[in-house]
């Protein structure tokens, strides 16, 4: 599934029932919660995570196409434009941070 299409089922199963547009960024809000919950009982409390922690991402990212709906905003040229900046700034950041954050990943996540 393409992102266009996500927002456009987004609008279409939606139509009627629309948050408010500040609901729409606390239904986000709410959803990225349960996401950090996820993470939280994962590593912290050893909990076998990833079915639910998917589960919850899907409802962050319709969550977000909900905002950009209420918000005439293209998700797909967000995604794009963000995408360009992080291409741009990837280099800088590879430089700077790159062994830092091999040895964070090595110590946090347990790679290398």
């Amino acid at each position: 599934m393409d992102i266009a299409h996500l927002q456009t089922r987004v609008r279409e199963i939606t139509r009627g029932i629309e948050h408010p547009r500040v609901g729409a960024a606390l239904a986000l809000a709410e959803e990225c919660g349960e996401v950090m919950r996820c993470v939280l009982d994962g590593e912290y409390y050893g909990k076998d995570v990833r079915a639910a922690l998917a589960d919850e991402v899907g409802d962050v990212l319709i969550a977000l196409a909900e905002i950009c709906e209420r918000n005439g905003i293209e998700l797909a040229d967000s995604a794009a434009h963000a995408l360009a900046k992080i291409e741009r700034k990837a280099p800088a950041w590879k430089e700077e941070l790159g062994d830092r954050l091999v040895e964070l990943r090595r110590r946090m996540d347990g790679e290398g």
